[in-house]
């Protein structure tokens, strides 16, 4: 049995769609409707409902996506047996939210070098909705984002590790923040509130301040940690952020942190395939010590571990 045409069936059952899954193996949708047919004439059985009008597996199809997951899952570990002193090696395409590029990535990339020079990272950088969906469609090999990932939930096909959470606090300028320090529900409402994109859970948690409130708030939403940072300085809203973003700014009292309404904190997660090669798993593990470093270094007022290294 052709083993690429298992990892078809194991792709198409999980991004739905021909279009995507070509995508994501480098070939032709054709390539791919060719691939599923020929594995159903050679499994004598439908594997895909063509009868409805989006892509539905069948309960055949669904029963062999999960052998055929476990089958590429042993080829994997049969391909390592063979090569166990062999050094990690290859592409990693790693996702992460915008936040880790504004705190730990450049040592993650330092000590990625260091450690694995045979490691090739492949860094995109967009939100934790977008990662998810790349993630999703096996486009990354490696994320890194702030958000629930449901999929990882109740089942030990992921491996996810827990890495450190930034606490949110409220930031402006001193023109714009209370004298006492403490900002108001009623202080927010008088001025834009900045937060991140619009699908974040930030945001959800900002909005769900004002819920029941007679004013609606001007919750302004940026893909951008950068374009928070430069408007908070220009004076335009106070932001929800973490504050490490702006510890310079705070240092220089060009801007002030305050107490306010309680934000839950940003908590970073890194998730992968469980199974993944080599590569994949020890850049997770240096992942984890690069942030467990990252925040012995800032303290705790600025970023708390979630995870050790012994």
């Amino acid at each position: 049995m052709n083993t690429r045409f298992l990892e078809t069936l194991v792709v198409l059952a999980r991004v739905r769609s021909f279009r995507e899954t070509a995508q994501v193996l480098n070939a032709t949708q054709a390539a791919i409707s060719q691939r599923i047919a020929s594995l159903e004439d050679e499994l004598g059985t439908e594997l895909v409902d063509r009868s409805s009008r989006r892509l539905v597996l069948t309960q055949a199809g669904e029963k062999v996506a999960r052998h055929a997951q476990r089958i590429l899952q042993l080829e994997r570990e049969l391909v390592h047996s063979t090569r166990p002193d062999a050094p990690p090696a290859g592409r990693v395409r790693i996702g992460t939210i915008e936040s880790v590029v504004h705190t730990w990535l450049s040592p993650l990339i330092r000590l990625l070098a260091e450690r694995h020079p045979q490691v090739n990272p492949d860094i995109t950088v967009d939100t934790a909705r977008n990662l998810q969906d790349q993630f999703r469609q096996r486009k990354l090999d490696l994320m890194i984002q702030n958000d629930p990932y449901a999929e990882a939930v109740g089942t030990l096909d992921y491996s996810v590790t827990p890495l450190c959470e930034f606490p949110l606090r409220w930031v402006g300028r001193p023109d714009l923040v209370p004298a006492s320090g403490i900002v108001t529900i009623e202080d927010l409402e008088r001025v834009p509130v900045l937060t991140f994109s619009k699908t974040s859970s930030p945001q959800a948690h900002v909005r769900a301040l004002f819920i029941d409130r007679d004013v609606e708030p001007r919750v302004c939403s940026f893909p951008s940690v950068e374009s928070i940072i430069q408007l908070v300085r220009d004076g335009y809203g106070i932001a929800a952020i973490p504050p490490v973003f702006v510890h310079d700014q705070l240092q220089r009292r060009e801007l002030f942190q305050c107490d306010g309404p309680r934000l839950p904190p940003m908590a970073i997660t890194a998730i992968s395939e469980r199974g993944a090669c080599s590569a994949v798993r020890e850049t997770q593990a240096v992942v984890c010590e690069v942030v467990t470093r990252y925040c012995e270094r800032v303290g705790p007022e600025w970023a708390r571990p979630l995870t050790s290294v012994p």
